[in-house]
């Protein structure tokens, strides 16, 4: 008992009042990638103010409210982009920070995350009252990834704000790490999104490339 209780005041102490920084990590992006491979290159246009955004704050709860945490949100978006783009577009990703006729491409997007937040929700577990407290913490996102979508000619063919909602992380008791949470949650929901966007541009490419639909 008394065991888990100074158990509890740790892990309460390290949402106490510090300040985090998290990167990109390759682990947390799962083995999962669009439902076709076009055979086509992929631009991705990303403003310097963009590339190199980086986040910083508290989380919305009372949890965890005296800490900050810095995330790289533009180095995190690029990787992710990246990551899941270049599984269905076999000639490849480019980056770049202006869009130009003579690049010949057939389709480029800009991505841009905005109202990004976090918060760790948490919920007493005990099922007694002769029992020691028990907590279960929560990570939690939330996030808007605004995408235009552009043809060679520079026309808009998409433009849609892809709303994260409310995403929950794999809840737990007892972390020396609450900010990799945090962290992990954010890849998911950005590789489950970015997903969406490479679907959504799918139906687009129809006659511009040869496309492979991929068993499901």
């Amino acid at each position: 008992m008394q065991r888990k209780a100074i158990l509890v005041a740790a892990a309460a102490a390290v949402l106490a009042g510090c300040a985090y920084q998290v990167d990109y990590e390759s682990g947390y992006v799962a083995d999962e990638r669009p439902g076709f491979v076009a055979e086509a290159e992929i631009v991705v246009l990303m403003h310097p103010h963009d590339t190199e955004y980086v986040y910083q704050g508290s989380p919305t709860t009372s949890v965890g409210g005296f800490t900050t945490l810095t995330v790289p949100i533009g180095n995190i978006m690029q990787e992710i982009t990246a990551e899941v783009f270049s599984s269905c577009f076999s000639f490849g990703v480019v980056f770049t920070d202006s869009l130009s006729r003579d690049m010949n491409f057939l389709v480029a997007i800009e991505p841009e995350i905005r109202n990004f937040s976090y918060a760790y929700d948490r919920a007493a577990i005990n099922t007694t009252f002769d029992e020691e407290p028990r907590f279960s913490t929560t990570p939690r996102v939330e996030f808007d990834l605004l995408v235009h979508a552009y043809n060679a000619a520079g026309d808009t063919i998409l433009e849609n704000t892809y709303a994260s909602g409310a995403v929950a992380g794999e809840s737990y008791e007892i972390t020396n790490r609450p900010y990799e949470r945090i962290n992990a949650t954010l890849h998911t929901a950005l590789q489950d999104i970015m997903l969406e966007v490479a679907e959504d541009l799918r139906p687009l490419l129809v006659g511009q490339c040869e496309i492979t639909d991929l068993a499901g």
